[in-house]
């Protein structure tokens, strides 16, 4: 099977308690599990390997995402994997059972993780109906995650392996939340007890060779991905007037005032058939926007955050969300800004602009970040006057062309399209599976896994 069509992970299965228990743990922590190594940054990677270890490069560092076995998973509600209020990073990639992650960074022969996280059973207390077994049956996750992270130094034959001591972690956490330190105890410290760990300068340091007796090795697995002939991905960059208000004044009043109803529109119409769309919001309209869109069952990005191109947009944008996954710039314009590492920096996780800005014609990861190319979007019937029918002819001449399609439609060119959207998705689906932007990045972060 192509490697472009799998994804690699290592997997302990319930046969492989016995050894855990052998080297000391208690069996009451182990649970089976697999994990990935993926080449991105996890939450506030970057940031904290900048201010921890000084790293520049986001090539550098990457996450290891593990998850509870199918059958563990199956114990208790599949909501509770996905309720964005427990899983507050969002590191889930659509896949149920998502326990914990851990950043990572090498640096020649040495593995740095900087950050230990599980919010399924750091935030349970929002889910009364499963606190208790959550937290029973994933109390271990610490010490299994910090096994992978050494099972993975063995692989990669690192000579080190450094690990915040808690006191390092705690100040690198932000100052706005109130944790105690035995939490930060419980996740940095005491799963070393049972490896030969010492201390420098704030980390605990582990000799590789001394320490790779006590890892539990995982087998090796490739997990067959979703191969479809052809995937669509359609999204609305929602902006109002907003794009209009220096080069068409007289549209963008008109625009600012049949917006809201063209959104309604196009929200109705794709639950109708069942379509869900990715929807880049300009940031200062956000709030206005969201609820209608999410209600819908849509995905929200940034489509920058006052849609003034020489502006600073990355900062305040995450100033009003802090999770929003993907941004896409207005104009596909590339502006000094939009470089990979600000971007990751960001938290981003995707950039999606035009195929002529970017380069390529198929999403493509980079330096941490999804880019997806966008391949056509309605501005020519505004700007050039095509009729619907032409551009519907384009856009068909490149579904037949193309294996992946990313068209775009604005809320302010409703009156251009709505009249025809139906129909138009309707005939779209012919050609391929219609995926969101989120589940396009997904499946190019999961393809090069590693």
């Amino acid at each position: 099977m192509s490697r472009n069509h799998e994804a690699r992970f290592r997997e302990i299965d319930s046969g492989r308690k016995s050894e855990f228990v052998q080297l000391g743990y208690k069996g009451r922590y182990f649970f089976p599990h697999r994990f990935y190594h993926l080449p991105k940054c996890g939450p506030d990677g970057f940031k904290l390997a900048q201010r921890m270890c000084g790293e520049q490069d986001p090539n550098q560092l990457s996450e290891l995402v593990l998850y509870a076995a199918a059958d563990i998973v199956r114990e208790f509600p599949m909501d509770v994997f996905f309720d964005d209020e427990l899983n507050w990073h969002q590191q889930q990639f659509g896949r149920p059972g998502q326990v914990a992650t851990a950043n990572l960074r090498v640096n020649g022969d040495d593995l740095y993780s900087m950050v230990h996280l599980s919010d399924l059973v750091q935030r349970i207390a929002r889910r009364p109906d499963c606190r208790s077994r959550i937290e029973n049956r994933f109390k271990g996750w610490p010490r299994l995650l910090m096994n992978a992270i050494l099972a993975l130094a063995v692989e990669r034959n690192c000579k080190r392996v450094l690990v915040p001591t808690s006191a390092l972690a705690m100040t690198n956490t932000d100052p706005k939340r109130s944790v105690g330190a035995d939490l930060f105890e419980r996740i940095y410290d005491l799963p070393l007890a049972l490896l030969e760990a010492s201390r420098a300068d704030g980390w605990w340091v582990l000799d590789v060779e001394q320490n790779k007796r006590r890892a539990v090795m995982p087998r090796i697995c490739g997990e067959p991905l979703a191969n479809p002939h052809k995937v669509i991905c359609i999204f609305h960059d929602i902006e109002r007037g907003l794009g209009h208000v220096d080069c068409d004044p007289g549209f963008a009043e008109a625009a600012d005032k049949s917006s809201a109803a063209h959104l309604q529109e196009m929200a109705e119409i794709e639950n109708s058939l069942g379509v869900r769309a990715t929807y880049n919001v300009v940031g200062s309209i956000l709030n206005d926007v969201r609820p209608l869109v999410e209600q819908y069952g849509h995905e929200v990005a940034f489509h920058s955050y006052n849609h003034v191109i020489a502006d600073e947009q990355l900062g305040p944008c995450r100033s009003l969300d802090y999770r929003i996954k993907g941004y896409r710039p207005p104009q596909s314009r590339i502006v000094e800004e939009l470089t990979d590492a600000a971007l990751v920096y960001h938290n981003f996780e995707w950039l999606a602009s035009s195929a002529r800005s970017l380069g390529f014609t198929t999403p493509t990861l980079e330096n941490g970040i999804v880019k997806i190319p966008i391949h056509i979007d309605d501005f020519s019937m505004y700007s050039e006057s095509v009729s619907f029918s032409e551009w519907e002819q384009q856009v068909l001449q490149k579904l037949k062309a193309q294996q992946f399609v990313a068209l775009g439609l604005h809320d302010c060119y409703g009156e251009f399209w709505l009249p025809h959207y139906h129909a138009f998705l309707r005939k779209i689906s012919e050609f391929g599976v219609l995926r969101t932007m989120n589940q396009v990045a997904c499946d190019v972060i999961f393809k090069n896994s590693f």
